[in-house]
């Protein structure tokens, strides 16, 4: 009878029980497990102090907009909401706030509607969609900057080309950004121009999604091309109009290049939306808690404006599904 001694010397060498392998295999997946999870934060860690960054700059302007605060000025003092008081009122306050939804509401709804007509053209296959193709993302591709500075050029009452083009067919001279009645609608105009390629891209993607077999299945049923487009196309591409709604809300509420490289807010106070009027107050008159104030109002504009598009998208997505 083998000994227990015995019996463990003559095991051979470098042979592990199964409870051993059983151990370095746990030890080895739990190493591997805190290596990915080293990993994942490493991966994330730059992302998340980007977004801690700018939480800390929003909610810093957020305290700046309850100050006192102005250039020069050695004591900062705490004044709560007197500068919200302030400018609600003033009727350049309201002005600045017509102005900005005006311009948000208008261009957006103008662009969606471009923008549906040429993804159709594009979608048609016929031969102007084939030429357009090439140069729709033009606009999208120049700075902001540089359209306004463009833009300004042509529309130049005395010798701007759109003012030229208009008297070959005998119309008169148009103001444009000059005149306070017309500046507004001109500037909306550039921001069409300019982004209205965001919108044909977004809806043209949708539209390739829908296939054929359903505008076939219309057609057996004696549904014209227009009852097609209304019944079938239309809600189907609706989510897709929507989602690149919010995005053009969002810029368009925020707008400050294109206005401010025209018109500057001008003539007189036509075109002042809140980042522009914000600009102005903060950094030619020097009261920077005025304008983080203004900027505040603006993102809660931002804020709503972005809110309901998505409860509208939602809504839509959930009836198309």
């Amino acid at each position: 009878m083998m000994t227990p001694h015995l019996s463990k010397a003559v095991m051979p060498v470098g042979t592990d029980t199964l409870a051993d392998r059983v151990s370095s295999a746990g030890k080895s997946d739990s190493q591997t497990e805190r290596t990915v999870d080293w990993l994942s934060l490493v991966v994330i860690a730059p992302a998340v102090l980007i977004l801690l960054g700018f939480l800390l700059l929003f909610f810093y302007g957020v305290y700046q907009s309850l100050t006192d605060l102005r250039l020069g000025r050695p004591i900062v003092r705490f004044v709560g909401f007197a500068n919200y008081t302030a400018l609600m009122k003033t009727t350049d306050f309201w002005n600045n706030i017509r102005v900005t939804v005006t311009y948000a509401v208008c261009a957006v709804l103008l662009q969606a509607l471009l923008g549906l007509a040429i993804a159709k053209l594009f979608a048609s296959g016929v031969l102007l969609a084939r030429l357009l193709r090439p140069i729709i993302l033009l606009p999208l591709v120049l700075p902001p900057m540089s359209v306004a500075l463009m833009w300004t050029t042509m529309m130049n009452p005395q010798s701007g080309i759109l003012n030229y083009l208009l008297s070959l067919v005998k119309l008169g001279p148009f103001s444009w950004i000059s005149d306070p009645a017309t500046a507004l609608l001109s500037v909306i105009l550039i921001d069409v121009w300019t982004y209205t390629p965001f919108f044909t891209l977004i809806i043209f993607a949708g539209l390739q999604g829908i296939t054929d077999d359903l505008r076939e299945a219309a057609r057996i049923n004696g549904a014209k091309a227009w009852a097609t487009f209304t019944n079938i196309e239309l809600p189907l591409i609706a989510p897709y109009i929507l989602i690149a709604g919010v995005f053009r809300v969002i810029e368009s509420l925020n707008q400050f290049d294109i206005i401010f490289g025209t018109t500057q807010g001008g003539p007189g106070n036509s075109t002042a939306a809140l980042s522009v009027q914000a600009y102005f107050t903060a950094f030619q008159n020097l009261t920077f808690g005025r304008g983080a104030a203004l900027m505040v109002v603006n993102w809660l504009i931002v804020l709503i404006g972005a809110f309901l598009m998505v409860k509208a998208w939602q809504a839509v997505r959930s009836r198309v599904s």
